[in-house]
């Protein structure tokens, strides 16, 4: 049995410039398309606690984070009535300049959640896929369904709008996350993992840190 202490090294001052750097270690693992996935967790009235894996869809201009959802949906009226959350990235096998692999997994701690503008949808919505589309015009989300009749729709739906484009629906909308901590943690086999920590401080800078695990 063995035992050592992972440690991360020379990360930059900015969190959002480390986020990238991990990402694209982790992409060179899949050569043929990469597809990042992040989990989000929100707070409801019914449950309390509800979390849901999505798929990470970049940053802004202003390099936050954000969501794309339907208004819909209950993730859009947690977040309507309660704009704080948590979004975790988890990312296995990065392997570093050495070829060593290692596990990172990614926190926005204590994030507000702001809705975009509407002006900005729309370049969204022309480049989601056609399957997204279409679901964000049949699929009553949450709801029980007949699969058959749902099928029946889809298929419709798909026949008439073929080689024509399709409306962005009103529901169509996204969030961004801004978040008052990013947590950095990196663990390898038979490691006690090591974190870095960005916190953001009442001027608008992010001071960083190790922080036990």
């Amino acid at each position: 049995m063995s035992s050592a202490l992972a440690k991360i090294e020379d990360f930059p001052s900015d969190p959002v410039e480390f986020f990238k750097e991990i990402l694209q270690a982790a992409a060179k693992g899949h050569p043929d398309g990469f597809l990042q996935e992040m989990n989000l967790a929100t707070v409801d009235e019914e449950y309390g606690v509800l979390n849901r894996t999505v798929l990470y869809r970049g940053l802004t201009p202003d390099n936050f984070v954000f969501y794309i959802t339907h208004r819909y949906t209950r993730n859009f009226k947690n977040l309507q009535a309660n704009s704080k959350a948590c979004v975790t990235f988890y990312m296995p096998d990065v392997k570093d300049t050495t070829g060593k692999d290692s596990s990172w997994q990614v926190r926005l701690i204590g994030a507000t959640a702001v809705e975009l503008p509407q002006t900005e949808m729309d370049a969204l919505w022309a480049k989601e896929s056609l399957a997204a589309q279409i679901r964000g015009h049949i699929c009553p989300c949450g709801e029980p369904i007949n699969y058959d009749e749902l099928k029946a729709r889809h298929d419709r739906f798909l026949q008439e709008h073929n080689g024509k484009s399709i409306a962005r629906p009103a529901s169509y909308t996204a969030w961004k996350f801004q978040p008052q901590r990013w947590d950095f943690l990196k663990v390898g086999l038979n490691e006690i993992a090591d974190r870095v920590q960005y916190r953001l401080q009442d001027n608008g800078k992010w001071e960083s840190m190790h922080v036990a695990t």
